[in-house]
């Protein structure tokens, strides 16, 4: 997942019994080719399509000397991709990974590629034939792949993220306009079997599964319903128990406001300490006298110098929050970068730190409270000089492991923004 754009894969199974030209293996080329439709889909001017023709490729130089990639037998992924780009949500979808759209007015838009089963019917009937688990089952099973294998990525066959690079152009793709999507799931075939394959769930029923218990809660209701049928009788299938990825999204809400701990952990995880739908720009920095407040907070004197680093963080709507770091004078002979006014790269300015000094953030005070915006909150806010609105202020100090301060940071929540965080309670 990225700020503006989510991909599930599926790598296709490949069974032992069979050859494989590639050294690494089917999760290998997964990773590799999600990190890189990751990176890909940011830049709004390059198209979905484009982003997976170029991944493939990407993909194929980090093994093409080590491995035989002109056979059948190579590592495959299905595709399912949105991404937010202005007012418009895109979508692609290459192979049986699902799509589920809620539209509104009871309107949900399912966009699947169901291609794979059009083809060798033969060997799918045979192979869905029960009991799974048998070494005839599986026999039957691989008989499917080595005639799916021949008919892959080829006119008259089907069509899956591998080492040809214009399948990407077989894709099925589109957009919606992003005012129109209430909420968005992204399914793998494993995850999606409660309504296509077992019908015990409508499309309907599944987001809101999603929505009021999570993924989690859908593959655990998945493998109860498997369970229940070990050998495939009521629910014929290729195996047991398929893998199974759900990735559940609300559109159309506002962006709630983040604490800096939570930008912090975003940084580590993602690289960003955006949320999605979220972007960052006016970006200052620079050295700036210490206000009694954040002298108080860093154990400076009033009006030492300190680093002072701002940004605005927006969505769609508008302003989410205008957010300031202080940081001690110290820091910026080792991260120079600090003193730059521009974007951080590789995480959060405690992130910077810490690569610099080795000094990490390891407690942290946090304070929120709410106020009538002064001039000068309206002016940083961009709210104009009439008017009283009501923001919140959220404020962290982060310490070293030795107690000394890194860190104070203030963000000012625009009017109408909201603070959401939740934590787990042992009964």
């Amino acid at each position: 997942m990225s700020p503006t754009g989510v991909v599930v894969l599926d790598g296709l199974s490949a069974p032992k019994d069979l050859p494989m030209g590639c050294v690494h293996g089917t999760p290998w080329f997964v990773r590799q080719l999600g990190t890189t439709l990751i990176n890909l889909i940011g830049d709004a001017e390059v198209s979905l399509q484009e982003a997976l023709r170029a991944a493939i490729a990407e993909v194929n130089d980090l093994h093409r000397d080590s491995c035989d990639l002109d056979q059948e037998a190579v590592p495959a992924s299905t595709v399912v991709m949105i991404r937010e780009r202005g007012d418009v949500l895109d979508y692609l979808v290459l192979s049986d990974n699902v799509l589920v759209l809620d539209l509104g007015n009871d309107d949900i838009r399912t966009i699947v590629d169901k291609r794979v089963e059009e083809v060798a019917a033969d060997e799918m009937r045979a192979a869905l034939q029960g009991p799974t688990g048998t070494p005839e089952h599986a026999a039957r099973v691989s008989r499917l792949v080595t005639v799916q294998r021949h008919l892959r990525n080829r006119p008259g066959g089907y069509w899956v993220a591998a080492t040809d690079p214009s399948a990407a152009n077989e894709a099925i793709t589109g957009s919606v306009q992003l005012a129109r999507v209430q909420q968005a799931a992204l399914l793998t075939d494993g995850a999606s079997r409660l309504v296509d394959s077992f019908g015990a769930l409508t499309w309907r029923d599944l987001l809101t599964l999603l929505r009021t218990e999570g993924p989690a809660a859908l593959i655990a209701r998945t493998r109860e319903a498997e369970l229940s049928d070990p050998v495939g009788e009521r629910w014929p299938r290729f195996k047991r128990s398929d893998d199974a990825t759900a990735a559940y999204l609300k559109l159309g809400q506002p962006v709630s406001l983040s604490s800096a701990a939570q930008r912090l952990e975003r940084g580590k995880n993602t690289g960003s300490s955006w949320g999605s739908g979220e972007r960052s720009d006016g970006h200052t920095a620079g050295l700036a006298d210490a206000p009694p407040e954040v002298a108080a907070a860093l154990c400076i004197a009033v009006g030492a110098e300190v680093i002072r680093r701002t940004r605005v963080y927006r969505d769609r709507r508008g302003i989410v929050a205008h957010s300031t770091s202080w940081i001690p004078r110290e820091f910026a002979q080792a991260a120079p970068e600090l003193l730059r006014g521009e974007r951080l790269q590789g995480g959060t300015s405690l992130d910077v730190i810490a690569r610099a000094t080795g000094r990490q953030a390891v407690e942290r005070d946090d304070e929120t409270a709410a106020r009538v915006a002064t001039s000068e909150d309206a002016a940083l806010l961009e709210l104009g000089a009439s008017g009283r609105h009501a923001i919140l202020v959220l404020t962290a100090l982060f310490r070293d492991r030795v107690g000394q301060p890194l860190e104070y940071g203030v963000d000012l929540g625009a009017p109408g923004r909201t603070r959401f965080e939740t934590s787990g309670v042992a009964l």
